[in-house]
């Protein structure tokens, strides 16, 4: 009962702060984002099953972008970083299979969930049809942000929402290894040239 309790206060206190958002801006103009700010940001609080299906998606997309990067990268520390990123998402899916299991839970979709997946596939087809002279720049411009969203709703929404201390654990774990990925990627992509354009479709033309 005291979860219920606890679980129907977070929802209205969020509600109450999508209404300020919304309809005065709470400090910044009525109906635009703050700066930073993801539209998962607004979502309504996210089950356990539902946050496990957000990390396994992002899972998911990370690897199938390694498995085209192995296949089309140039640039050898590009194809390595690529390699890297294919078996670090891979062992975190098994972690995920391992801590569904403990908690007898299963994955549920959300709206986060499937704005991620849409997300994915399109990137997943930018970097496809990418020409091979671009492809590895394209690449990391694709997992620096995508690292960079995956820590965004994080800190914004899965850690805050998991209700399992174990959830909790396995996402504060994790999120060390998301930044660690990002800095390498920032690094190698510093070797290339600056970018003259947005070539991975922007989260806002969903």
């Amino acid at each position: 009962m005291a979860h219920a309790f606890h679980r129907s206060f977070r929802r209205a206190f969020m509600l109450l702060g999508l209404a300020c958002a919304g309809a005065w801006g709470c400090g910044t103009e009525a109906g635009q984002h703050r700066p930073g700010q993801t539209t998962e940001e607004a979502s309504e609080p996210l089950s356990d099953g539902q946050i496990l299906a957000v990390v396994a998606t992002i899972d998911q997309g990370e690897i199938t972008n390694a498995e085209t990067a192995r296949i089309r990268a140039t640039n050898d520390s590009v194809r390595n970083f690529a390699e890297h990123m294919d078996a670090a998402h891979r062992e975190n899916e098994t972690r995920i299979q391992g801590l569904q299991a403990k908690l007898r839970v299963k994955q549920e979709g959300s709206e986060m969930q499937s704005n991620l997946r849409r997300q994915a596939e399109r990137t997943a087809e930018v970097l496809r049809t990418t020409p091979a002279n671009k492809f590895d720049v394209a690449y990391l411009d694709a997992q620096i942000a995508m690292h960079q969203r995956a820590i965004t709703l994080f800190d914004a929404q899965l850690i805050p929402n998991a209700e399992s201390t174990d959830l909790q654990t396995f996402l504060r774990d994790l999120r060390p290894s998301l930044v660690q990925h990002l800095g390498q990627a920032r690094q190698l992509r510093n070797r290339f040239p600056a970018p003259t354009g947005n070539e991975i479709p922007s989260r806002r033309g969903r």
